[in-house]
């Protein structure tokens, strides 16, 4: 359990915490494949902090920030980029209802917020990893823990730069048979969950999330190629089959060892709770047509399903939802629309 003297001594705390980085682990993946559960089991390591669906890139991003931005000399953005960061941790406390969360009211969550802003204030040059860094460190600390990882799936997009960011950086790439991954987003209620980074069915289509998981699977076996930093592969399903030995595997990845327990009483996982709704042999075979090379590379046997026609009503009622909600975020939500679009251009390779 937390030590709640930290909350004057670290949390709260005006001065700089950070005398000296160290690396993290970064989980990357793709949505409803485990990666809140994967998260879990790494903070159930000796001295690990792994923050669950943090988006600190994609944060900073959204507000313009680069990788070598000075935010010392951009004060209002330092302080928006601690604002959207702390928001996360907020509904975090609020909403997370499976796993644990850090021990602090929302009022503690302001009083970190300035007194992150307050101990960067003197430090220059300043960038938003460093940022990141000073502020999920406080949260490490609390914790008892000494290093620190969060989980951010679309961060396979960005894995080169991450490694530069961060020298030393360890990634855990969580790999799901794209098939279930797809039953699993399918079957999502048609209102977002509240507090999570799930999503919703309206957001499913076969060919898009088939094309996102290839492209995925494709960018982290060139990264490994590239061999810019570690890369421990974890598959879903051996993750909910034998969690124990899992932890063993990462706690080796990580050069430590387990200490919590990573049996959840809850469950293993979200990413199959709720009424399932099966793929339509169509489908499974749109999935297998895409992304079939990729999947027998990671070792999913395909089925080679026949089409049916009357799967043509429930593709064409797919693709009518999925157009119309995409085109209603687009025209009412700039921030949604850019998402999209940067969506878009990495499913089809542009930067």
């Amino acid at each position: 359990m937390p030590d709640p003297s930290t909350l004057d001594s670290v949390i709260k705390s005006p001065v700089l915490l950070v005398n000296q980085s160290t690396a993290p682990v970064i989980v990357v993946g793709l949505p409803r494949s485990g990666s809140s559960y994967l998260a879990h089991v790494l903070s159930c390591l000796e001295g690990w902090f792994v923050f669950d669906d943090l988006y600190p890139y994609q944060k900073a991003a959204a507000l313009g920030i680069s990788s070598r931005m000075n935010l010392a000399q951009k004060p209002k953005l330092l302080q928006d980029y601690i604002n959207s960061i702390t928001w996360q941790l907020r509904a975090k406390i609020k909403h997370e209802a499976t796993f644990d969360v850090p021990n602090l009211t929302w009022d503690d969550t302001f009083a970190m917020e300035e007194a992150v802003f307050t101990a960067l204030e003197g430090k220059n040059p300043l960038t938003w990893p460093q940022v990141l860094e000073e502020w999920i460190t406080r949260l490490s600390l609390h914790a008892q823990k000494q290093r620190w990882g969060y989980k951010t799936p679309q961060d396979f997009l960005h894995m080169d730069e991450l490694a530069t960011l961060f020298p030393g950086v360890k990634f855990v790439y969580i790999l799901r048979d794209p098939r279930k991954m797809m039953r699993s987003f399918k079957s999502l209620p048609r209102v977002k969950t509240h507090g999570t980074q799930d999503g919703e069915s309206r957001q499913y289509h076969p060919m898009v999330y088939a094309l996102y998981w290839k492209k995925s699977y494709e960018a982290v076996q060139a990264f490994l190629k590239r061999d810019r930093a570690p890369v421990e592969t974890i598959k879903f399903e051996d993750l909910v089959k034998t969690p124990e030995a899992v932890a063993d595997c990462l706690a080796r990845f990580l050069d430590t060892q387990v200490v919590g327990n990573v049996v959840l009483e809850k469950g293993n996982s979200s990413s199959d709770q709720g009424k399932n709704k099966e793929l339509t042999a169509t489908e499974i075979l749109i999935c297998e047509k895409i992304a079939g090379a990729s999947m027998e590379s990671a070792g999913y046997a395909l089925t080679h399903p026949f089409p049916k026609l009357s799967d043509l009503f429930d593709l064409i009622g797919t693709s009518f939802v999925f157009a119309t909600y995409q085109l209603q975020r687009m025209v009412k939500d700039p921030k949604a629309r850019t998402s999209i679009l940067s969506f878009l251009k990495s499913l089809i390779g542009k930067k």
